[in-house]
């Protein structure tokens, strides 16, 4: 169950990352990149566990 909320955790990163490049009012200046990057890295992890049931 640790690896599921790991992943959606990952997940509310990119779409974060991807809010974050619309929003003209929001200046990041390129780096949301390593943001979604942040959250993809989160997703193989909670992919790759084993949970301890």
């Amino acid at each position: 169950m640790k690896s599921i909320k790991i992943m959606i955790f990952g997940l509310a990163i990119i779409l974060i990352s991807l809010f974050i490049q619309g929003e003209p009012g929001i200046k990041f200046y390129g780096n949301e990149i390593f943001i979604g990057g942040l959250g993809f890295i989160l997703i193989c992890i909670g992919f790759f566990m084993k949970d301890r049931d």
